[in-house]
């Protein structure tokens, strides 16, 4: 079967490469935290907060309401602490439950959607908060950003907190 555009195959590549990470881990290994503050699970809440902000971006609906974090400040860092404030206390379980979730959803999404109309800019989507007029970047770029690129960015952190974690031990 033909994907319905160029993103869905490297998300799925990508998120097959996040999964098997996890499922190594098992629920145990969600809890551990490396130097930083954030635990595994803190980074499976993470990415799919920003795969619901995606979501929402391309339904026309506001971002950091879908996000779980209406009242916090646009920019990423306030974003991210918002997030981890919003779910740090919650448990391995729910971590995988809401990362399974939030990615069925976009995915069912973007499994609806064209190359087409991907190459449709940001503020077609959201012509009620739009960005820069003249920022006419495809929302291909976002959907990569907050999906097959943010997966492994948080692959390499969380690969580093396992190895924290090991020497702390």
């Amino acid at each position: 079967m033909t994907p319905a555009n160029r993103e869905i195959e490297p998300i799925d590549k990508g998120w097959s490469e996040l999964v098997a990470l996890v499922d190594k881990l098992g629920a145990h290994g969600l809890e551990l935290t490396g130097a930083g503050r954030w635990a595994v699970k803190d980074h499976l809440f993470h990415l799919a907060a920003w795969e619901l902000s995606l979501l929402a971006l391309l339904e026309g609906e506001d971002r950091r309401s879908a996000m779980g974090v209406p009242d916090a400040a646009e920019d990423t860092d306030s974003l991210n602490e918002a997030v981890w404030l919003a779910h740090r206390a919650k448990s391995s379980e729910e971590a995988l439950a809401f990362s399974r979730e939030s990615h069925a959803a976009l995915m069912k999404r973007l499994g609806s959607m064209s190359d087409a109309d991907l190459r449709r800019s940001y503020n077609h989507y959201q012509p009620n908060d739009p960005r820069d007029p003249g920022d006419d970047r495809p929302v291909a770029d976002w959907v990569a950003g907050d999906t097959y690129e943010h997966y492994a960015e948080h692959i390499r952190w969380i690969d580093q907190l396992i190895k924290e974690s090991s020497a702390a031990r």
